[in-house]
C-alpha cells in the first residue's frame, strides 16, 4: 500500500560547516536519530552556488567545496519535525520539500500517481548482483528494456536505509551504502519494470 511522503533536499557545498563539524556529517547524524526511512549524500563534480562561482573536480584549484546533495524521505510528520533543524544546520544553503509517494516493491499505487509519466526513484544497498555485475546495472538495463525515457544511477557516500545510518568507509566494498536510481517515462512502462528493477537493489525503497 502506497504512503504519503516528503522529499526534502539540501544542496550545499561539501566543506561547508556547521559549528564544530561539516554541514553533510551534521545533516546525517540528524536523519541516523530521526531513523528516517532513506536518505543519502551524493557529491559533485561541478556546479555553482548563490554567488555563482564555479567548483568542479577538473581543476584543482577549483576543486575545494564541491557541489553536495542530502536527501531524506519519509512521512510528512517525520519530515516537519526535523526541517527546522535542518534550516537551522543549513543556513543560507537552498533546502526544498518535495510530495512524494512510498510505494511498496511491487509497484502497487503507483497508478494513483497523476498524469501519464512519473519520475520514478529507488533508494537503496548496492551489494545485490545480477550476472557477475552490480544489480544497478542490471536495474538500469531492465528500465531501458521497458521503455523509460531515462535511468540515472547515483552512488551516495553516507546515508540511511530503513532508520540505519550506513557510511562509506576507505578500503572497502560499501555495498551497504545507499544509492539513488532515477528513472523517469509513462507511468505503464515504470510500473511494469518496478518489481524487478526493486528486486536488484538491497534493501530498496
Amino acid at each position: 500500500m502506497s504512503a504519503r511522503a516528503i522529499k526534502l533536499t539540501t544542496y550545499f557545498g561539501e566543506r561547508e560547516r556547521s559549528g564544530d563539524q561539516f554541514l553533510a556529517d551534521a545533516l546525517l547524524e540528524l536523519y541516523g536519530r530521526h531513523r528516517l526511512s532513506t536518505s543519502v549524500l551524493l557529491r559533485g563534480a561541478e556546479g555553482f552556488g548563490r554567488r555563482h562561482r564555479l567548483h568542479t573536480d577538473r581543476l584543482l584549484t577549483l576543486s575545494e567545496s564541491l557541489p553536495a546533495v542530502a536527501i531524506a524521505v519519509d512521512s510528512p510528520a517525520k519530515i516537519e519535525r526535523l526541517a527546522g533543524d535542518v534550516l537551522e544546520l543549513a543556513g543560507h544553503g537552498l533546502t526544498t520539500l518535495e510530495r512524494a509517494l512510498l510505494l511498496p516493491s511491487d509497484g502497487a499505487g503507483l497508478s494513483t500517481a497523476v498524469g501519464a509519466a512519473v519520475k520514478l526513484t529507488v533508494y537503496g544497498g548496492r551489494s545485490v548482483r545480477a550476472d557477475g555485475q552490480a544489480g544497478y546495472v542490471a536495474a538500469v538495463e531492465r528500465l531501458r528494456a521497458a521503455g523509460a525515457a531515462g535511468a540515472s544511477v547515483l552512488l551516495g557516500v553516507d546515508g540511511t536505509l530503513h532508520g540505519h545510518r550506513r557510511r562509506a568507509r576507505f578500503f572497502s566494498r560499501n555495498a551497504g551504502v545507499p544509492l539513488v536510481l532515477q528513472a523517469i517515462g509513462e507511468r505503464r512502462k515504470l510500473e511494469g519494470a518496478l518489481a524487478s528493477v526493486a528486486q536488484l537493489l538491497d534493501d530498496a525503497i
